[in-house]
């Protein structure tokens, strides 16, 4: 009995080891999470840089100009969306769909702003609207950030399982 207690601490000291090495992240997965994280990123600062140039413009471009202006946008967005959906769709790929479902939020808020416009002319309640999408915008990326990061943890945790050599076995 003696001998044994050695070994099945031995053994016990590997599996731990094997476990350890098993959690540690590879770095190729790291670089995908980066990778996605830095694209919803990009978007975000795109989305946070537009809202905040048409909230300059309503100080300083008049308002006819501004209002054609924010017609214009509107097309080109929801133009971007088309797009976006139909590369989805080619592509089968579920990434452009919801970058299009963004594009075209942002869109459909450009085309309110007009309404919003003429509703809060000459008052700072249309710029607090902007800064509150603006701030729903960066809670939403934070959020999307972190599930998209917990799921490719967990798809990667899910490769580890061993259950199909074992049932072989």
């Amino acid at each position: 009995m003696k001998k044994e207690e050695p070994n099945t601490k031995e053994n016990i000291e590997k599996l731990t080891e094997v476990i350890e090495s098993k959690k540690k992240i590879p770095k190729k997965v790291k670089d995908n999470i980066v990778a996605k994280a830095f694209e919803n990123l990009l978007f975000f600062a795109i989305i946070t840089v537009y809202l905040g140039s048409l909230n300059l413009g309503i100080a300083n471009i008049p308002t006819e100009n501004y209002l054609t202006d924010l017609k214009v946008f509107s097309i080109i967005l929801l133009a971007l969306t088309i797009i976006l959906f139909e590369m989805g769709y080619k592509k089968d790929k579920s990434v452009y769909w919801l970058h299009g479902i963004e594009i075209l939020i942002v869109a459909i808020f450009t085309t309110y702003l007009i309404y919003l416009y003429y509703l809060f002319y000459n008052s700072n309640i249309l710029e607090s609207i902007i800064f509150s999408v603006i701030a729903i915008y960066f809670i939403y990326y934070i959020t999307k950030i972190l599930i998209i990061r917990k799921k490719i943890i967990k798809e990667y945790n899910k490769s580890l399982i061993d259950i199909g050599e074992i049932v072989k076995k």
